[in-house]
């Protein structure tokens, strides 16, 4: 008994200490990895530390090897490179608006959609980059995770592309969310502002003195599925909507340009 017990647990710690070699391996590229495995095993020597509920701790490993300049991500010049995104969730427009907001958060702003698929397996989505240093994983794998999206796997298929499998079934888009019953006031946007409306039912937003605002509203639901939407050409200093049911955000602009916004928004949230 004792002695099945023991192999049962042996073997346990031998497939998550091969699963974890395997996942480095993969992160870093075979090559890499087997050039600085030894190093590896040296800064990884209680890889125990390195897992979460069984499976690899992509965030503390990625730091670890980023730490340690292990990541090789730099290229010698200014150069395209790829990156390939896929869920398991099907999704498709919470995945790329979560996508886009990371990769903005990396200085990544402008992309292009090399592929676009969706099937049984759920959506991968391909874009090209320009940069002289491939983007940091662990940079990735932090910012999909203050989003409650979690990387699960990433491959690097050579120096200039990178494979992430990511599941977003928990996942939030950026998003202000103030107290139901308190006006908030919101700064000068870059963006258009993307506000968490849960659990409210009514919505008041007034345009401070000096702005131009002409509203451009649109209500989704956790999906990113709209599920209304307001609009005014005439200029507006406050609205009072009721929020449909099922939203879980509003995004809140301008019909024309953001600069119509320039002193900002005081927004309050009812029941």
């Amino acid at each position: 008994m004792v002695r099945a017990l023991f192999i049962l647990i042996f073997s346990a710690l031998w497939l998550n200490a091969y699963s974890m070699d395997r996942e480095i391996s993969d992160l870093m590229g075979k090559k890499q990895y087997q050039t600085n495995r030894g190093l590896i095993n040296i800064l990884m020597k209680d890889k125990h530390a390195y897992l979460k509920d069984g499976e690899a701790d992509l965030q503390k490993i990625t730091k670890l090897l980023d730490e340690n300049h292990l990541l090789d991500l730099d290229f010698k010049h200014l150069r395209h490179f790829k990156l390939s995104f896929a869920t398991k969730q099907r999704n498709a427009l919470l995945f790329i608006k979560i996508v886009k907001e990371v990769l903005a958060s990396a200085g990544y702003s402008q992309t292009l959609t090399t592929k676009a698929t969706r099937d049984e397996s759920g959506f991968l989505w391909e874009i090209e980059l320009v940069g002289s240093k491939m983007v940091d994983p662990y940079l990735l794998v932090s910012q999909f995770q203050k989003r409650g999206a979690i990387i699960t796997h990433i491959k690097r298929k050579d120096r200039a592309n990178y494979r992430y499998d990511v599941d977003i079934y928990s996942a939030k888009v950026k998003s202000l969310t103030p107290p139901i019953g308190k006006e908030v006031r919101l700064p000068k946007p870059l963006h258009p502002y993307w506000i968490d409306i849960y659990g409210a039912r009514k919505v008041k937003i007034v345009s401070m003195g000096g702005n131009r605002w002409h509203p451009y509203i649109v209500f989704y639901d956790r999906n990113l599925k709209i599920v209304g939407n307001y609009t005014k050409e005439i200029k507006s200093y406050n609205i009072t909507i009721k929020i449909p049911n099922g939203a879980q955000y509003i995004k809140i602009a301008d019909l024309y340009t953001l600069q119509n916004l320039k002193r900002g928004m005081k927004i309050t949230l009812f029941k």
